[in-house]
């Protein structure tokens, strides 16, 4: 097995191809730290490497990165440099500049005491507020008139809040838009036959929105939201607008009458639990259950969640439709 050290040169290597496509300046960012592991780079690496100690290498990439987003959009005064190159700041130094890297490792080792507790302690989070998508779309064919909503992996609960957003679809030269906010926030295009749900499109009520993760970040502060703000990538301004009007569509359900509850659970093992303890039996409408991209985050890849949801639904007197938004192992 490789060293500690060499894992991690090989994870930011990974992420570094992962957002080529995409983030430049994070795959710069990703790629300047696995050369410096992978070359055992004096003080900045032996930091690094001690306080990831216990951490899982992949969790690292992500921790290291948006620790420092956080220090930036909280404007530390020895982060000014570094966010020059950030966008979500204002920044507009181009990513491939020669100074950056001289200008990232200055900053690291100046905040090192700060991004320790965090790198230590936090918890990767992976808010995409158009995930939401993955339960409005398939509401609009059922014709029920309330809803259960439950959400695995849930982080903040910002999914939970969905239809407080608005989702445009583009079908050749048709339009579906989705939800009730404004302007349009995502567009998506479908590819292949796609069958319009039936007229009148309209959503059941929500009559209650439920939502477990292994650690539930809440938004009771400011300093939380941003926290949660700085795991979006720093070249990614636009992403950084949806996760705020995201935030502020969870509010807005935590005012109404069907406020978000979130509940720690550990997946898969304490799936059974959380649905019997959390789940409102009554009123008796249907549950639609959903999960989006987190069974890679599972020891069995989700493989368990069939069983513990059928072995659960199928006591229940009532409707229960289970919604997966996941890669596909071993398949295309």
């Amino acid at each position: 097995m490789p060293d500690f050290r060499t894992q991690l040169s090989h994870n930011f290597r990974k992420q570094q191809e992962f957002s080529a496509d995409y983030s430049p300046l994070y795959a710069r960012l990703f790629g300047l730290m696995a050369d410096w592991l992978a070359a055992a780079d004096g003080e900045l690496v032996d930091w690094l490497v001690a306080a990831s100690d216990g951490r899982s290498a992949f969790d690292i990439t992500l921790l290291l990165l948006a620790g420092l987003h956080r220090e930036v959009l909280d404007g530390a005064p020895e982060t000014a440099t570094l966010a020059a190159f950030y966008p979500t700041v204002g920044g507009e130094r181009p990513f491939d500049h020669p100074d950056l890297p001289a200008i990232l490792r200055q900053t690291l080792l100046a905040r090192r005491a700060a991004l320790t507790p965090f790198i230590q302690t936090a918890t990767v989070q992976t808010n995409e507020p158009g995930r939401g998508v993955a339960w409005l779309l398939p509401l609009l064919y059922t014709g029920w008139d309330a809803v259960h909503l439950v959400d695995l992996g849930a982080s903040a609960g910002l999914n939970l809040a969905a239809e407080a957003r608005n989702f445009r679809l583009v079908l050749g030269e048709q339009t579906l838009d989705l939800g009730s906010g404004a302007p349009v926030q995502f567009l998506m295009q479908t590819k292949g036959d796609f069958i319009l749900p039936s007229a009148p499109r309209r959503l059941p009520r929500i009559a209650s929105r439920t939502g477990c993760d292994l650690k539930p970040f809440g938004l009771a502060t400011a300093v939380a939201e941003q926290t949660l703000a700085a795991y979006i990538w720093a070249d990614q301004p636009h992403r950084l607008q949806r996760l705020r009007e995201g935030v502020a569509a969870l509010r807005q359900a935590n005012r109404g009458d069907a406020p978000i509850r979130l509940h720690a659970a550990r997946l898969p093992d304490d799936l059974p639990a959380f649905l019997n303890q959390h789940v409102p039996a009554t009123p008796d409408y249907p549950v639609v259950i959903y999960n989006t991209y987190m069974t890679i985050y599972l020891d069995d890849k989700g493989a368990s969640f069939k069983q513990h949801i059928a072995d659960w639904a199928v006591v229940q007197n009532r409707s229960v439709l289970w919604l997966q938004w996941e890669p596909l192992w071993g398949g295309p």
